[in-house]
């Protein structure tokens, strides 16, 4: 019984493994991003839902985060305005359909006499509440930093891809420029751009010689300068490879060449062993074809018979 009961454990714990791994990776999104909406909400605290309506949702503060002035206070009673529902592919892994007498973390701000919630309340979390902590804390922020970038020479039809690393806290904004122009606004399939928290990858499909240009990547944080990485990308002519001359010989490296070879000979210079060598005519032989071939009726000069 004991033995079997593992074996389901194990059978459990090997399926939760092989659906993450199965699960295509989420590319990353500021307006989920929970450091992103702690560091830019003007107020921050827990709160239970008592009450849902569609648009709108009474809420108890439990716990204050951060104030907008001296609002709002622990244990008042708030009438909460939330927020539109967002495209499915820009939601936080935090973010779930609310519930009454449950426990949320919620952005928010004070405008007037209503409170408006920004962005969806997300279910109250250990990681979650230390992440957002961690935000709040004096000298949290920094400036962006990012990597140095690799050029690249291709050929034409190739795949290209440049990748930025950056960092900053709460983590930089990233926008790619082709010879100084947003690749946002140029609108072309062929260039699509992939999105990370703490990297951005631009990819090219099918490279044309237009392609050619100085790409930049831009990251640009909360506090202090954009940083700037730059790499070129050289799109080329697809190169014909030469002629293998080892095994079939090359024109011999003389000012006459035909001058070596008799009776029509072609001189021939094979890298390999250094060393010339003549391509006779049909009816000759020799070194440097100066004998008459007598078993070939066809050489020239006098018949045999």
């Amino acid at each position: 019984m004991r033995a079997s009961g593992r074996a389901a454990w194990c059978w459990a714990l090997f399926t939760v493994a092989a659906c993450h791994l199965a699960a295509p990776r989420r590319l990353y999104c500021e307006r989920a991003d929970v450091a992103w909406r702690a560091y830019r909400a003007p107020a921050a605290f827990e709160a239970r839902v008592q009450s849902l309506a569609k648009d709108a949702a009474t809420v108890q503060v439990r716990r204050v985060l951060r104030r907008q002035g001296h609002w709002p206070r622990e244990d008042s009673v708030i009438r909460l305005k939330l927020p539109p529902q967002e495209p499915l592919e820009c939601t936080g892994r935090f973010e779930v359909p609310l519930q009454n007498r449950r426990d949320y973390i919620v952005f928010a701000e004070r405008r007037g006499h209503s409170a408006v919630a920004l962005g969806p309340p997300l279910r109250k979390k250990k990681n979650l509440l230390r992440r957002i902590r961690a935000v709040y804390k004096p000298g949290y922020s920094s400036p962006a930093r990012v990597s140095e970038m690799t050029s690249v020479r291709t050929t034409r039809g190739a795949r290209v891809r440049l990748e930025c690393k950056a960092s900053a806290r709460p983590p930089p904004r990233i926008a790619w420029y082709k010879d100084g122009k947003p690749v946002a606004e140029i609108a072309l399939r062929r260039f699509r751009v992939q999105k990370f928290r703490r990297r951005s990858v631009l990819v090219i499909r099918h490279a044309r010689y237009e392609d050619s240009a100085r790409y930049e990547c831009r990251a640009q944080g909360a506090v202090g300068p954009v940083a700037v990485a730059a790499a070129n990308v050289s799109v080329m002519t697809p190169s014909t490879s030469p002629p293998d001359t080892s095994s079939v010989g090359a024109p011999c490296p003389m000012p006459d060449p035909s001058s070596y070879c008799l009776n029509g000979g072609t001189c021939l210079y094979f890298e390999p062993v250094r060393e010339q060598a003549c391509k006779c005519p049909e009816g000759f032989n020799g070194q440097r074809c100066e004998n008459k071939d007598v078993s070939n009726r066809s050489s020239k000069g006098d018949p045999l018979w």
